[in-house]
């Protein structure tokens, strides 16, 4: 990546790199990357451990990380694609999500993060990958300048616990201590979702064991769906997030006797609120309507797409879309 167009101009702003290099981010980096993130975000510390998690065990390949290094060689931006396997209808392609766009306070306002923005999309271009995105309001117009579509506003759903009365029959929800087996592949295999990461075994094992955190996972009534739960504190108050809920296709009948089910694990660990991820023209967005576990009108952020090839349209159609909290975990 070294030496790509020196002076460059994304969208409107000019791109100065003077007395700095593009270059491409690697393992060997990592002491770098920590020493940019952690004087960016001193209050959430990345560890060696998260940074290799994050980008580097990823079950679809390693991330392509963009960086820009001053002359002393330090890392004074970075611009991050994360790999995951998307399946749009019957096929399945490299998706890239976009997420750790950061510059270091003394090099912004050059235009660094556009420039390292232009060179990922030409290289998805280039592999024929598409991407997916859930970028801050800062971050948000640099998106739209670059061509990718907005999806939705992101799909967040609340609702207070412990409203309603204990369900008479709850879905046999076990426990799932350690990886997952292949019976969550073949939930997600015959769910009848048409887009969205795919959800194999392989996935939600590296998703779940995600370092410093706590997940709750259970297989439902044995092989029909799975679920996955995260305790929260925000201030005062105790949030318990559905981090992950899938069914089989012929089996989303227990998907609202599942929401009552976790209602009853968030009373039971003292929650006030439950959130979900959902788009409003998902397949489960009635049942959840019906629980009362509702789009928040508040939401300010949205999902952004690029779907590429002709062929990957369906991309930017939301009721296509599995999106969940567990495509985030950004709380």
């Amino acid at each position: 990546m070294t030496g790509r167009r020196p002076q460059d101009r994304t969208g409107e702003r000019l791109v100065n790199l003077e007395g700095v290099t593009s270059v491409a981010v690697t393992e060997a980096d990592s002491a770098l990357v920590l020493e940019l993130v952690n004087t960016i975000q001193p209050s959430i510390p990345w560890t060696a451990e998260y940074l290799r998690w994050q980008f580097f065990e990823t079950p679809a390949g390693h991330a392509r990380l963009y960086g820009i290094k001053d002359a002393p060689g330090r890392l004074v931006a970075l611009y991050a694609s994360t790999a995951q396997k998307v399946c749009v209808g019957p096929q399945s392609v490299t998706g890239r999500m976009i997420q750790d766009v950061m510059t270091h306070p003394d090099f912004r306002g050059r235009g660094y993060l556009h420039h390292l923005a232009d060179l990922c999309l030409q290289d998805m271009k280039g592999a024929g990958e598409v991407g997916y995105t859930f970028p801050n309001e800062k971050s948000e117009k640099s998106f739209r300048r670059n061509g990718w579509d907005e999806l939705c506003a992101v799909p967040l759903r609340k609702r207070h616990c412990g409203r309603s009365p204990p369900a008479t029959q709850m879905p046999d929800a076990t426990p799932v201590d350690g990886d997952f087996d292949t019976t969550v592949t073949e939930i997600w295999d015959s769910s009848g979702l048409k887009v969205g990461v795919r959800r194999d075994a392989d996935f939600l094992n590296w998703r779940y064991r995600k370092p410093s955190n706590k997940y709750f996972k259970f297989l439902l009534n044995a092989n029909e769906g799975v679920l996955i739960l995260k305790l929260y504190q925000h201030g005062q108050q105790r949030i318990l997030h559905i981090c992950d809920l899938l069914v089989r296709e012929d089996r989303r009948g227990i998907i609202s006797r599942t929401l009552e089910f976790c209602e009853q694990f968030g009373m039971l660990n003292k929650v006030d609120i439950l959130t979900a991820w959902l788009c409003g023209e998902h397949p489960y967005a009635p049942q959840f309507d019906r629980f009362g576990l509702n789009l928040a009108a508040e939401s300010s952020r949205f999902v952004f797409v690029f779907p590429g090839r002709v062929q990957f349209q369906d991309l930017k159609r939301p009721g296509l879309w599995h999106l969940s909290q567990g495509d985030s975990d950004v709380y």
